[in-house]
């Protein structure tokens, strides 16, 4: 009788860490999102193609995302490194780690074309 709670709380446990491990996998996405939300789609804009409400206010249009020479070109440390201390008229950004790889999951997810 005493193996039955065992089992029980066995498969509750389970239960929970899959159930966290979605959750959380989730908020990742929607860090990165919220993060790209906020700070960047002023530029690059919703659909990341580096038209976003100000872009038409700087020397140099932004990078476009959508645009594979874009992915050719720039591998994501560059990207990274981009956000983390600017270049050009692109302001350095201070996220942490976290925020760093959930915003680039997301613009990478989202925006890069699909290898055809």
């Amino acid at each position: 009788m005493k193996r039955v709670p065992v089992y029980i709380a066995a498969v509750m446990l389970l239960a929970t860490a899959v159930l966290w491990t979605s959750i959380s996998s989730g908020d990742e996405g929607t860090q990165g999102k919220t993060l790209y939300e906020d700070k960047c789609v002023i530029c690059h804009g919703t659909k990341g193609d580096g038209n976003g409400s100000a872009a038409a206010f700087l020397n140099s249009k932004p990078a476009d995302f959508t645009d594979r020479t874009f992915w050719e070109h720039h591998d994501e440390k560059q990207i990274a490194d981009t956000i983390e201390n600017g270049k050009g008229e692109m302001p350095a950004f201070d996220l942490n780690q976290a925020e760093l790889k959930s915003v680039m999951a997301y613009i990478t997810h989202t925006f890069k074309p699909l290898n055809k």
